[in-house]
């Protein structure tokens, strides 16, 4: 059954790239009669909605805090000998053992949690609804938006990255981890962090508070309507979807870039890994276009977590490939 499981994922990947390729070429004469423009409005028209009432201050709390409280962390591991003190211009990880990596990982999701704790306390005492307007109310519409977006999204940005790949070699600390300490417990422990805990952590961080204040700065006196845009794309394709989020208020986002600068603060931060920034830029993009439209995180999370979840498997599995 085990033997099986290659196989399994690659066809599953085969299948969602052809999906994939048949809706996008479905696309493209409304692509090119309409511009991207056009097309972007029209296809998933942008949700009604109160304009983001968080500014930088928020992004600036979330990001100190991950700061502070990862390092404390790993003061508090060393110090008490759960992991080895990092040698001058070596990377932790690379002198670290199978007990080190568990807690080096286990200390950064822990950072990030507190973050998101204190991030969103900072922001209910400003909106109680903050929460909700933030987009993070979890609803099976957009679920189901997320899912689609997946096959939408993320063989583009496969294909992206391995075109990539051949120009730059593609490298990742968790992903080296899981080469040189191929053990389930350290997979499980990664797997929830990696695949579970860290996109509802970054969609946060660069969706939400990043392009979410760059868009209310954008638009600052702009965006403001009367009754909701009665206009939706073809049957059947996401603008079909009503999600349940932030549906108060008369305000629709104007401005495109703060997705583009927010996807370029996105992929610039995971330089070092080689190719990944570009892909990852391109990822951004299409995340940041769904947050942008229906103001919900939920669906970005989902197209986020599958990736990070199939990259996972597909590497533990590799021997078996």
């Amino acid at each position: 059954m085990v033997d099986l499981l290659p196989y399994a994922l690659s066809g599953l990947m085969l299948l969602t790239l052809v999906a994939s390729v048949v809706c996008w070429l479905r696309l493209l004469p409304a692509i090119f009669r309409q511009g991207l423009r056009g097309f972007a409005d029209s296809w998933l028209p942008a949700r009604t909605r109160t304009r983001p009432f968080w500014g930088f201050a928020e992004f600036l709390i979330m990001f100190g805090s991950m700061m502070v409280i990862g390092q404390l962390a790993l003061l508090v591991a060393i110090e008490n000998e759960w992991i080895a003190r990092p040698e001058p211009n070596t990377g932790a990880l690379e002198q670290s053992t199978m007990t080190g990596v568990l807690v080096m990982h286990g200390a950064n999701y822990l950072a990030n949690l507190v973050a998101v704790i204190i991030t969103l306390i900072w922001m209910r005492n400003i909106d109680r609804d903050a929460v909700r307007k933030l987009g993070l109310i979890c609803d099976r519409d957009a679920v189901r938006l997320g899912l689609k977006a997946t096959v939408m999204i993320l063989p583009p940005v496969i294909l992206i990255s391995f075109a990539a790949a051949f120009l730059i070699p593609y490298e990742h600390p968790v992903l080296d981890v899981l080469a040189d300490l191929r053990s389930p417990g350290v997979f499980a422990v990664i797997f929830i962090g990696t695949a579970i805990l860290t996109p509802v952590f970054e969609e946060m961080f660069f969706r939400g508070l990043l392009q979410g204040a760059l868009q209310g700065f954008a638009d600052r006196n702009l965006g403001i309507v009367g009754e909701p845009s009665q206009s939706s794309a073809n049957a059947g394709e996401p603008s079909a979807y009503h999600l349940d989020v932030a549906g108060d208020g008369a305000w629709r986002p104007v401005a495109y870039w703060p997705v583009i600068a927010a996807s370029l603060l996105f992929a610039s931060m995971h330089i070092g890994q080689g190719a990944a920034p570009i892909p990852l830029f391109f990822l951004s993009l299409g995340l940041g276009y769904l947050y942008r439209q229906t103001g919900s995180l939920i669906p970005c999370i989902v197209v986020h977590m599958i990736l990070n979840g199939t990259t996972l498997i597909a590497e533990f599995i590799k021997p078996a490939l």
